[in-house]
């Protein structure tokens, strides 16, 4: 699978092969535009232009006479890409009270749960088709929930705040009009009686502007009294309240028994308001149908989790019934005939209780077994990482959380933030991520520089749990791209340990060259030892001055300190003054200098040279390495930045610049990964801003 990336940040153009079902390592320098590549993936994926315009590169926001834009292609193949990155660890890992989001979905609800909870709903499936798409049994519950939300329950009774309350607690004075107020019985009595009464209330505000009605404008000195008792009588929404509960009661109607009904039409028509008796029967009423309704929604939402370990299911199920002798207030035909299919369809459910049974026992016993081995697996990594922490899944059914605990407190922790070490958050959250992966099978895993910042045990570790276990509990298998820094993975997965990683990796180098990246495939055969690389170049075709620093950079590795080094770094200091160098093995003398080398040692040293390298002569090299125009040659010549940055170091020229001098001096620790690494050569592992500097202080002399 090749994938185009175009105009992102500093990528003018790269394409991006991918390797399906296999883990995709993509090494390169930092700067390179490994996070870019992960975002223009991520952004690309979504299809949406203004998304992936966030990638515009800084040098076409001004000027874009060419009106290019950021582009993905290739990737339309790929619907659904998670990403592990900063991002990730911030937004969606150490909550509060769990380790992660949604941890039922992620850990519990596996495809094999997934299976066995269909298989479980077959089985209560009259029982839920009742309620599908029956809109009078919806419109009877929802009705039902409605009365039952209207009144709160306090210690005392009911709750003086709720809705119904508010509503009936001062009487019906729509039925019931004031004294004094009887001429606007049709506006109180009308169906906008609530915007009339707000519109009345509003005007008293202005009764005392004039001797006028601020209504109509006619004298009304007489009538002022009269205006103000409307907004002393009535509140808009003491009145919406009580059209409320009236409309819900009556909707209700037939499905209450006759008496019920017969006081709830009482209670609506009250003249005073309400007295301990009507809230009395009101209590009831509202207990019944909170009872009643809490009964119809677990039939709705029926699932194993309502079915608690060794309880029998027949017995649970005879329980869910709806028995109207228990529900004196709703006990009437018309109810009766909504619950007899439901009563009827669980008596077919119950028949086949037993094999009910054995689908939930299976259920459960599965989804134990999944959690021990999740526990289990993370347990495991933290344990032989070398963290101090475990995690638990707690919790019943869809309840369960993933929570955090230190081996040395019996407690959970609340969340991560707060414990955990930077380095710590991040183990935990690839291995988050990947359960996260498992759940959600995304068509692409990208981990953008996952593992760099871990010590070498923790990275192994980190690569075992991802990709060495069975292909259902990790990545193995699965399309990833790992964009990293880090060489060490691909030292372990491609060469040191391919065979345990079996053979699952495809590795390439990343190269940026004026906005283009390149890359070259990385094979087992170029992992090799310093010594190696060394020793091949040798055999090569570069020029004789680059094949000495490697051969003197082969001495170095192997501590050898010999004649033949010494003639080295005598070449490579230009004599040190003298016509055959210093030996700097002999003491100082008292001006503080190397005594000049010996004839005999110093021909020793040219000999074991001639024997690496063929037609080799001090004299000639040296008169090379001082003339400036032959190195400037030499490094215009340089194929790679490794090389010319050794080149630039012969130059000896001051840098004025202490962080690209330490650079320079220590060519990005190549040479120091003395057991095994890429060849600098094939694989330009110098960022190109290094390169650049040493051309620009280069064109300065």
């Amino acid at each position: 699978m090749n994938i185009e990336i175009q105009n992102c940040n500093n990528i003018d153009s790269t394409i991006i092969t991918l390797t399906e079902n296999k883990l995709n390592i993509k090494f390169a320098p930092n700067g390179t535009g490994k996070s870019t590549i992960a975002r223009a993936l991520l952004l690309g994926a979504k299809g949406d232009q203004d998304l992936l315009n966030e990638l515009m590169p800084f040098k076409l926001r001004k000027e874009n006479p060419d009106k290019k834009q950021p582009k993905v292609m290739g990737i339309e193949v790929l619907n659904n890409i998670m990403c592990f990155n900063e991002e990730y660890v911030s937004q969606f890992v150490f909550k509060p009270n769990e380790l992660i989001s949604n941890s039922f979905d992620i850990f519990i609800r596996t495809d094999a749960y997934k299976q066995r909870e269909h298989e479980i709903e077959g089985l209560v499936s009259n029982i839920k088709q009742l309620f599908s798409g029956n809109q009078e049994l919806e419109a009877l519950i929802n009705t039902l929930k409605e009365m039952g939300n209207a009144f709160k329950l306090s210690k005392t009774g009911l709750d003086k705040k709720s809705t119904g309350m508010k509503g009936l607690s001062v009487g019906n004075k729509i039925e019931h009009v004031p004294a004094g107020l009887e001429s606007y019985t049709p506006f109180i009595q009308s169906q906008n009686s609530v915007s009339w009464i707000e519109w009345q209330t509003k005007g008293c505000d202005f009764t005392d502007l004039s001797e006028n009605c601020p209504f109509c404008t006619s004298p009304a000195a007489d009538k002022k009294d009269q205006i103000k008792k409307v907004g002393e009588e009535y509140d808009k929404n003491t009145i919406k309240n009580l059209i409320a509960i009236i409309d819900v009661i009556k909707k209700l109607g037939e499905y209450f028994s006759d008496e019920t009904r017969e006081r709830l039409t009482t209670i609506t028509t009250l003249k005073e308001g309400l007295k301990k008796e009507h809230e009395d029967a009101l209590t009831t009423v509202k207990k019944q149908i909170d009872n009643f309704t809490e009964k119809v929604e677990k039939l709705k939402t029926l699932s194993a989790f309502q079915f608690k370990d060794g309880e029998k299911v027949g017995e649970k199920l005879s329980a869910y019934k709806l028995d109207l002798q228990f529900f004196s207030e709703l006990n009437s035909n018309k109810m009766l005939e909504a619950i007899a299919p439901i009563n009827d369809s669980i008596d077919e459910v119950i028949k086949q209780a037993g094999q009910l049974q054995g689908k939930i026992n299976q259920q459960r016993s599965e989804m134990k077994k999944t959690i021990e081995r999740h526990q289990n697996d993370i347990n495991e990594f933290l344990s032989y990482a070398g963290y101090r922490y475990a995690v638990e899944i707690a919790g019943d059914g869809e309840l369960a959380q993933l929570k955090l605990c230190h081996i040395d407190h019996e407690e959970y922790l609340s969340g991560g933030n707060q414990h955990l070490s930077f380095g710590e958050r991040n183990a935990f959250a690839i291995v988050l991520f990947m359960y996260e992966c498992l759940s959600k099978k995304p068509d692409l895993i990208i981990l953008d520089d996952p593992i760099s910042s871990f010590d070498k045990n923790k990275k192994y570790a980190i690569l075992q749990m991802l990709f060495r276990r069975e292909a259902d509990s990790c990545f193995k298998n699965k399309t990833v791209l790992m964009l990293t820094h880090d060489v060490e993975p691909i030292i372990d997965t491609v060469k040191s340990l391919a065979q345990k990683f079996s053979n699952q990796t495809s590795a390439s180098f990343l190269k940026l060259t004026d906005g283009q990246i390149s890359e070259c495939v990385i094979g087992k055969d170029d992992i090799q030892t310093f010594s190696q690389i060394c020793k091949n170049s040798l055999s090569s075709e570069k020029d004789d001055i680059v094949k000495l620093i490697y051969l003197r950079r082969h001495f170095e590795i192997a501590d050898n300190k010999s004649d033949a080094y010494q003639v080295l770094s005598n070449l490579f200091h230009k004599g040190n003054g003298k016509a055959r160098g210093v030996d700097t093995r002999e003491q100082k003398d008292a001006e503080g200098n190397h005594p000049e080398m010996e004839q005999d040692k110093f021909d020793n040293g040219c000999a074991e040279i001639l024997n690496n390298l063929t037609g080799f002569s001090y004299s000639l090299l040296l008169s090379r390495v001082v003339d400036p125009n032959a190195l400037m040659s030499l490094y215009n010549a340089a194929k790679n930045g490794y090389e010319k940055l050794q080149i630039f170091r012969l130059l000896g020229l001051d840098v004025h610049n202490s962080v690209i001098q330490k650079f320079i001096n220590e060519t990005y620790h190549i040479e120091n990964e003395f057991i095994s690494q890429l060849d600098p050569a094939k694989f330009d592992t110098i960022p190109e801003y290094v390169v650049f500097e040493c051309d620009r202080l280069l064109k300065t002399q």
